[in-house]
């Protein structure tokens, strides 16, 4: 492929909101994932997003931020950082994710706080993260999607 690889500031690359609820909110026989700073979702009655997205955990005591990739309706916990991308021909969400991926060790080194390490949007807008051309972060994605997908079934 052999392009040149740009590093853009996540904040160009994605929209970052957060979910509104607390952890309470939880139910362990709802409908929806309710995504939270665990490492999986819990349930939720009621969804308050309908979208593609990345959720990253926002807080955690050993600065470990987790990462999961959805699509469909859920919710999130008000520490839980909402990434949807702003331009679908530009980016590419499992491309995104990967590359989230390989920095999330990195986060913890930029967190702040002592007992609980936590992320600022002004962390997460500086963040640089590698943007090839879309065909190769279609195709890289597609690499590691794939055997991610099969051991599903």
């Amino acid at each position: 492929m052999g392009s040149e690889w740009e590093t853009l500031s996540l904040g160009n690359i994605v929209e970052i909101t957060t979910g509104k609820l607390d952890s309470n909110h939880a139910n362990e026989l709802g409908r929806y994932p309710f995504f939270t700073c665990a490492p999986h979702p819990l349930r939720i009655d009621s969804y308050a997003f309908d979208i593609d997205a990345i959720l990253l955990a926002g807080n955690n005591a050993n600065g470990i931020f987790h990462l999961n990739i959805y699509k469909g309706k859920f919710n999130a916990y008000q520490r839980t950082y909402v990434l949807t991308i702003k331009d679908k021909n530009r980016s590419n969400l499992r491309f995104l994710y990967y590359s989230l991926q390989t920095v999330t060790q990195k986060l913890g080194t930029y967190s702040l706080g002592t007992a609980t390490k936590f992320l600022t949007m002004k962390i997460l807008t500086r963040l640089g993260i590698p943007s090839p051309p879309l065909a190769e972060q279609e195709a890289i994605a597609y690499i590691l999607w794939v055997p991610w997908m099969t051991r599903l079934s």
